[in-house]
């Protein structure tokens, strides 16, 4: 089965046949899932009222069980501290977290899911995970068993740079 990145890398070794465009086909079809998986991700989670951004906060909030700080978002979504200021105002807005002191330092806050958070994580996160396994069943078994070591591999060789 041939596909769109097929494509671009006949045009690139036309063009630049001196260029090894193997790598290319991975990453770009990496991106490019990352990119309609995002898509669909948003039209999916619209339902519930909340983003994929936001929806990714609350689920950090959510998986550790008590409140965090920011920087823990950061760390955990690979962002900047400006994008998860970003990423908590609409949150904010919407009543689906809350900031509370944290402890002595009076500059510092951590970062709880709300009630009404909570009511919308829980199904997003069913559709979220029905959308994924969807995209997965078009997969045969065995490709999906190699595709998850594969990625973590290649995953673990990123973060090591």
């Amino acid at each position: 089965m041939r596909d769109e990145v097929d494509e671009i890398q006949e045009q690139w070794r036309h063009s630049r046949p001196e260029l090894d465009v193997g790598p290319a086909g991975v990453f770009l079809r990496i991106m490019r899932i990352s990119r309609l998986a995002h898509r669909h991700a948003d039209e999916a989670l619209a339902a519930h009222g909340i983003d994929r951004a936001g929806f990714e906060v609350l689920s950090v909030i959510v998986r550790a069980g008590r409140p965090v700080s920011p920087a823990r978002i950061a760390d955990e979504l690979h962002l900047t501290r400006a994008g998860v200021t970003k990423r908590l105002r609409p949150l904010e807005t919407a009543g689906l977290i809350g900031r509370h002191p944290h402890g002595r330092d009076g500059r510092s806050v951590l970062l709880d899911v709300t009630d009404s958070g909570r009511a919308v994580v829980a199904p997003a996160l069913d559709t979220i995970q029905r959308l994924e396994s969807s995209w997965l069943s078009s997969l045969p078994a065995g490709d999906h068993a190699a595709l998850e070591p594969a990625l973590r591999r290649l995953l673990a060789s990123l973060q090591s740079m």
